[in-house]
């Protein structure tokens, strides 16, 4: 009988383990093309006016910037993806709707993945655009 208690609580934390990781990989996999979508965006778009916005981000993003991410801790990290959705939404929402539609269509997906990973995610995403209309606010002269 101990033998198969074992055995299913090891097969229990292997799933886990499979889970997390799977987790994270879908994490990286979003802030990844969400790079993607913001390297197709800068030619078209003055990035230099969206300075405030990006160093409210940076502020979250250990070690490095959110235009240049590097570390899996950054990459792999839910908190910087939903910063990075929310950069971009901010970008798009600035912009000329009509000339990035497809760009806003694939943005929509994006956070539609990110929110339907974590239940906290929706809010997070809530709370940190509240936070950056206030950041901007006031570093506005």
């Amino acid at each position: 009988m101990s033998y198969i208690n074992k055995h299913l609580a090891r097969t229990l934390e292997q799933q886990h383990k499979r889970s997390v990781r799977g987790l994270f990989l879908k994490i990286e996999e979003l802030n990844n093309a969400c790079t993607l979508l913001r390297k197709r965006l800068e030619p078209h778009i003055e990035l230099s006016s969206y300075k405030n916005y990006i160093d409210y981000v940076n502020q979250f993003v250990s070690h490095t910037s959110i235009l240049n991410l590097k570390f899996v801790t950054n990459t792999q990290n839910l908190e910087v993806a939903v910063l990075h959705t929310l950069l971009l939404t901010t970008i798009l929402e600035n912009e000329n709707y009509q000339s990035f539609e497809y760009e806003n269509r694939l943005l929509q997906g994006y956070l539609q993945e990110i929110f339907s990973l974590n239940d906290h995610a929706k809010s997070l995403f809530v709370n940190h655009q509240e936070k950056m209309l206030h950041y901007i606010h006031e570093q506005t002269p």
